[in-house]
């Protein structure tokens, strides 16, 4: 029985340690992202503010970040939300592959808003994100679509096309 239990209790360190390790370069993508994407200038004298949907310990890493890095000459403001009625005004908004099913819900709610929503579940471009995480073996990857992007009324460097994978 004590096996057991310290193989559920390894086990699981193991996945946070992972979960962790995933957060944090999931954070450091979504600040590139953000130094990639053209922001309206109206908008530059404000916070950026990321809304992080259903995963804390990614939104703890992008709040350590937050703390000594800036998206150009603009503070970085994180938020969470549990779920997709919680999200208020954002500039970037995460959702979280525990949420994957309500990606479209997300991409409604958002119609008309100035907005770059990043998914953590590959094809997710293909149902309105802008950039979709996939893992592909050991490597964090993703998948973006220049059109979706454009359509929320950001631009986007040509530079985080190319390191993606376009997919329209």
């Amino acid at each position: 029985m004590k096996k057991i239990v310290l193989l559920l209790v390894m086990a699981t360190s193991c996945m946070l340690a992972h979960s962790q390790g995933l957060a944090q370069f999931q954070a450091l993508y979504i600040y590139n992202f953000a130094k990639n994407i053209g922001w309206p200038e109206i908008d530059n004298s404000k916070d950026l503010v990321v809304t992080v949907i259903s995963n804390s310990t990614l939104s703890g890493e992008l709040k350590k970040l937050a703390q000594t890095r800036k998206i150009g000459s603009r503070n970085v403001s994180i938020k969470d939300a549990a779920t997709i009625a919680e999200v208020t005004k954002s500039d970037i908004i995460y959702l979280d592959a525990s949420k994957a099913g309500q990606i479209g819900q997300l991409v409604n709610s958002q119609q008309g808003n100035r907005v770059l929503i990043i998914s953590d579940k590959g094809g997710h471009c293909a149902n309105g994100a802008g950039i979709s995480f996939v893992t592909e073996g050991e490597k964090l990857k993703y998948e973006i679509s220049k059109a979706n992007i454009e359509k929320r009324g950001l631009d986007v460097s040509s530079q985080l096309l190319q390191l993606g994978k376009a997919v329209d």
